[in-house]
């Protein structure tokens, strides 16, 4: 009797380039993943509190320093903190105190490997004349979060805006407004006292300064008001600036004026 013996059919070519590329690409995979790595991001005034939703919050942005990849970017929003934690305790070395769930920004970064990043932030939004931008760099270890211990920016200034103004016989009269950058408020005697502040009114004319008075607080939160004698018809510069004087804070605003 005759058995016919059966070869076995060799595997194809075909086959073997779709394990090979299958073992690749897992292999790739492995070597490649990144780690989602949880990143807050939080911005406070100079002398003040936490910057917010209240001023219209602040951009932020954050780069790969290296390739100048954009790795996210959003908007700092929420409230401007815990008043006594922030203001009137005593902090711990090394800690600064996010107390009342403060205003901030979360994201998560996708990194493959060790990541110096540069953080920028910009605002307040709701303010373009008394905007500033801070920026930072860092590293960022993937896996290695920065939310319990989260980035806290701090940004100078103070917001200064116009809030009325007339024109009589060449007199100038006007009212200013000031705050922290935060929005916290300048009052008599307050946290934010109005004895340190300091606001002046300026003329400008092609450039040359002509001329300047005080604004006096009036009692009101954040008022300052008082008049100037503009010494000529013409087109002016009016500046209007506050100057907080135990920690150089600075706020400017300012818009052409004409003056027949």
């Amino acid at each position: 009797m005759f058995y016919a013996l059966h070869r076995e059919r060799p595997v194809s070519l075909s086959l073997w380039l779709v394990v090979g590329i299958t073992l690749i690409s897992l292999l790739f995979s492995v070597g490649s993943s990144a780690a989602s790595t949880d990143l807050k991001v939080l911005v406070r005034a100079d002398d003040a509190k936490y910057i917010g939703s209240g001023v219209g919050g602040l951009n932020v942005t954050i780069k790969d320093t290296v390739t100048g990849e954009l790795l996210s970017h959003g908007v700092i929003s929420g409230g401007t903190g815990d008043t006594t934690a922030l203001m009137k305790k005593s902090h711990s070395r090394g800690r600064s105190p996010v107390a009342g769930d403060p205003a901030s920004f979360q994201t998560a970064l996708e990194l493959q490997r060790p990541t110096r990043i540069e953080i920028s932030v910009s605002g307040p939004l709701d303010v373009a004349q008394s905007s500033q931008s801070v920026s930072t760099t860092l590293w960022m270890i993937p896996g290695t979060h920065r939310v319990e211990t989260p980035v806290i920016l701090h940004m100078p200034g103070l917001i200064t805006d116009l809030v009325s103004y007339s024109l009589e016989n060449r007199t100038l009269s006007l009212t200013a407004s000031v705050t922290m950058i935060c929005g916290c408020p300048i009052t008599a005697g307050g946290l934010w006292d109005a004895a340190e502040f300091v606001a002046v009114v300026q003329l400008y004319q092609d450039g040359e300064h002509i001329v300047e008075a005080p604004l006096e607080f009036t009692g009101n939160d954040n008022e300052f008001a008082g008049s100037i004698k503009v010494p000529d018809a013409g087109d002016f510069d009016m500046v209007v600036y506050a100057y907080q004087q135990n920690t150089g804070n600075t706020g400017v605003y300012q818009r052409p004026l004409r003056v027949n």
